[in-house]
């Protein structure tokens, strides 16, 4: 019984075609027990309840027409038959809650005033021990779909919440690892500076006085190997960032502020496809974010789109919008929309970053990457 209930109710809650044969249990005894007349009566309107009820899974726009009609159709059974039938209230307080809010008060005032007036009608024969057993049906329709309204705001609210909460964590890594850049640069900065200076020395001392120049060199060696133990000590720390990632990224970032992103072909395996280290690819997916975030936050665009040009010394990824524009390249300050920061990143593998006017409007933001030529 439950799997053909499943199958007549394919749209709705698992559990609630259990509910309907439940339900339907306790009016359908009270039922039988009638004259023939009342009997088929009885059949009939319990026949047009579960088409209803059926109904509202498939038919959203007369959804509230069919709720006035199964609430007439419950308090008539109530009142004809027994009180008792308004427990099949609770088959249609799940529909109800997703309701507008006058629909639902206007259904739960109805259901209580003709429940309240069967009562009144009926205490002699029902007794204070069955008038007790009425209360939760009326609880179901008049307070159940609030409940369950309230239930779903808080759950959409819970992952509104948890949305946001991901998206702090995605700054908070992104701050980390342009912290981890900056120190990168400078580091790399001031030992390379250090090292030119003592190559300088050492080649003056070479002749003049071989001991001290073999001494410098020795100098060198362990400043070289040192930089080179504290960059891959970096490099680890920071966590590669995928490009094909910052591009599943950036449809969903564009599609939620109104901007149709188009992208590169299999944009999902550039990765593999660009002949970049794991370090250049990470410090151009994270310039690139950079960069369409810029695109959401500042041009007003409409649309963006996104090549990558794969020449025979570097790797080109182009931002184009359709934005309000730059104006002239050179009244964007350097400290700008980020612009600093991609200059710092990109400098690290000897990149560059261009800001240009779109040839009708817009801004073009160009993202250059030397390229590693790998052998097979």
């Amino acid at each position: 019984m439950i799997r053909a209930a499943k199958k007549l109710f394919p749209a709705s809650e698992g559990w609630f075609p259990l509910l309907l044969l439940v339900n339907l249990l306790i009016p359908l005894y009270f039922v039988l027990q009638e004259p023939r007349v009342k009997l088929t009566l009885g059949l009939l309107l319990l026949g047009a309840f579960v088409v209803l009820y059926r109904q509202l899974y498939w038919t959203a726009s007369a959804a509230p027409a069919m709720l006035i009609a199964q609430t007439a159709i419950t308090l008539t059974l109530s009142a004809a038959y027994h009180p008792m039938f308004a427990y099949i209230g609770f088959l249609f307080a799940y529909p109800l809650s997703e309701q507008k809010t006058r629909v639902i008060v206007t259904i739960s005032v109805s259901f209580l005033a003709g429940m309240t007036a069967i009562l009144v009608m009926q205490y002699q024969m029902l007794g204070q021990t069955l008038l007790a057993a009425i209360l939760p049906p009326l609880f179901g329709v008049c307070v159940m779909p609030f409940l369950i309204r309230v239930s779903a705001q808080y759950k959409q609210m819970a992952n509104r919440l948890q949305a946001a909460t991901a998206q702090i964590e995605r700054m908070a890594q992104q701050e980390e690892r342009q912290r981890i850049a900056r120190e990168l640069h400078d580091t790399l900065g001031h030992t390379l500076t250090l090292i030119s200076l003592k190559s300088e020395v050492t080649e003056k001392l070479v002749h003049r006085a071989p001991d001290k120049a073999a001494e410098e060199a020795r100098d060198i060696r362990m400043t070289a190997r040192a930089a080179l133990k504290q960059m891959r000590d970096l490099v680890t720390e920071m966590k590669a960032v995928r490009l094909g990632d910052e591009f599943a990224h950036a449809l969903e970032l564009c599609e939620a502020a109104g901007i149709v992103l188009t992208l590169p072909e299999h944009a999902a395996e550039s990765d593999a496809e660009l002949p970049l280290t794991a370090l250049q690819q990470s410090i151009l997916a994270t310039c690139f974010r950079e960069a369409l975030t810029n695109v959401v936050r500042h041009s007003r665009a409409a649309r963006c789109d996104v090549c990558i040009d794969i020449e025979d010394g570097l790797v080109r990824l182009l931002v184009s919008d359709n934005g309000t524009g730059i104006g002239k390249p050179n009244a964007i300050s350097a400290g700008s929309n980020g612009l600093a920061g991609m200059r710092e990143r990109l400098a690290l593998v000897d990149g560059s970053v261009e800001l240009s006017p779109g040839p009708a409007s817009g801004t073009i933001v160009t993202l250059t990457v030397p390229r590693v030529i790998r052998n097979s």
